[in-house]
This record gives structure tokens, sequence and C-alpha cells, in this order.
């Protein structure tokens, strides 16, 4: 079985991530998903190398096949990069700057304060376009699913409870997360009150599918009348966030 690197030098940040950060996983049934960021040496930021860095997955468990309890992925971004995905809106992307925190460096700390710094009305698309795409799949729209409640690959689940019930669990899940951001600028993880309770029970089978697929679709909602808040920024705030990378890097060089 592959193991995972030790972190690459550099490595400012490293956070829990996936079902058991939202607290939505299952005791004893769950994998472990980490993320770390790192500040790439002078060389892969100013040499001739047109990338750098960029991502890199590790994996205990061999690539393509499906991760289960006590195994362990870790994506390790470079600092540039993880800021263009945070910046974009992306949601797998964004939760790390209030996840838990396995390891921190000091910059690590200073990138978490600035997580207000990319909240704008700009990642509503994305996280009800990872919604519609969690939906699409479960409802066997597409990835094989062939019109029927499948999807995400766990057929244990199908057969128990009609459909996916953690596919179901992530789709609602990001619903209720892009209204936090956006109604008190940051992210509560674990999930907490009412919602995390409510997709626990999701993620165990206690809610029925037509109660998930209307609440679902009344976070859709909310989350489309959001789109016209113009007390909302419009998108993050890129000058403070690029002022901030650039004296991170320059720091961090200077040793």
């Amino acid at each position: 079985m592959p193991e995972i690197p030790p972190l690459p030098d550099g490595t400012i940040l490293l956070v829990e991530v996936g079902s058991t950060a939202h607290g939505t996983g299952l005791p004893g049934g769950e994998d472990h998903d980490e993320m770390a960021v790192v500040i790439e040496a002078p060389g892969e930021v100013l040499g001739l190398g047109e990338t750098g860095m960029g991502t890199v997955m590790w994996r205990t468990r061999p690539e393509g096949s499906r991760s289960g309890p006590g195994d362990t992925d870790r994506t390790v971004h470079s600092l540039r990069r993880f800021l263009r995905l945070a910046a974009s809106g992306n949601p797998s992307v964004l939760m790390a700057l209030w996840a838990p925190v396995l390891e921190a460096a000091d910059q690590g700390l200073e990138l978490r304060a600035l997580g207000e710094a990319f909240i704008g009305r700009h990642v509503i698309p994305r996280y009800r376009g990872y919604m519609q795409s969690q939906a699409e799949r479960l409802l066997g729209l597409r990835g094989g699913g062939h019109g029927r409640r499948g999807g995400g690959g766990r057929e244990e689940l199908v057969a128990a409870h009609g459909f996916d019930t953690k596919h179901a669990m992530h789709c609602a899940r990001l619903g209720f997360q892009c209204r936090e951001l956006l109604t008190t600028g940051g992210m509560t993880l674990p999930i907490a009150g009412e919602p995390g309770a409510w997709l626990l029970a999701v993620r165990k089978g206690e809610v029925p599918f037509g109660e998930w697929w209307d609440r679902t679709l009344q976070l859709d909602a909310e989350l489309e009348e959001l789109v016209g808040d113009e007390d909302l920024p419009a998108g993050p705030d890129r000058a403070t966030i690029e002022t901030w990378s650039v004296a991170a890097h320059l720091r961090h060089w200077a040793g």
C-alpha cells in the first residue's frame, strides 16, 4: 500500500478536510482527508519552469480505488495555486481557511486570518454548480447512474436507503456553507446547530428522499436570491490577498 510522503519544505498549513471535518462522518467509517499549503522555493516561482509546484495528491490507497476507513488522502497546493483557487470561489479549497488545523506556521495562521477577503457573490455560482453536479449524479442524470437514484458509487447506501445518502448530504452541505459564508463572513466547522444535526441525519439515512430534495431546492433558491444582494462584495478583495502573498513569499525566502 502506498505511503504518504513527508510534508514538503515550505509547508505553512496542514488542515483536516472531508466529512470528519464537516462533522458529518460516521465513527469508524471514514477515511482521513488533508490539505496542505506550501510556499514554493524561489526557483519554482522565478525560474524557467512554466508552472512551479502546482498541486500534488498523495493517497494511501492505489489511484483509481475508493478510499475507506483508515485511508489517508492528502492534497498539497502551492500557496500561489491555493490563493487562485480560493479567490475563484472553489468550495473544496475555501473550506481550508476554516478547517481544523493539524499543523500551522505563522504564515499559515495569517492566511486563515484573511478568510473574509475571499468571500463575495462570485462564490455563489461555484457552490450552486457543485450542488447541481452532486444532485445530477445522485439522480442518475450524469456519471453512469442510468436514470436511477444512484450516483457516487456507493451501492451499499442505495441498497439500504434508496439513494446515496453521503452524496445527498454533501449536496445540501454546500448550500448551508455558502449561505453561511455570505451572511456571516466565515464558516463554522464542524457544522453547528440544526443544519449540522440534519445533515448527519441525512448521512445516516434518517431523512426521506423527498424531505432532502425539498430542503436542497430551498437552499438553492436562497443562494439565487443572494446573487442580487449588492450589500455583499461582488468578488474577492484581490488587493489585500495579493499584497499579503507577495510579502509572505519574500519573508519566507529571506529565512
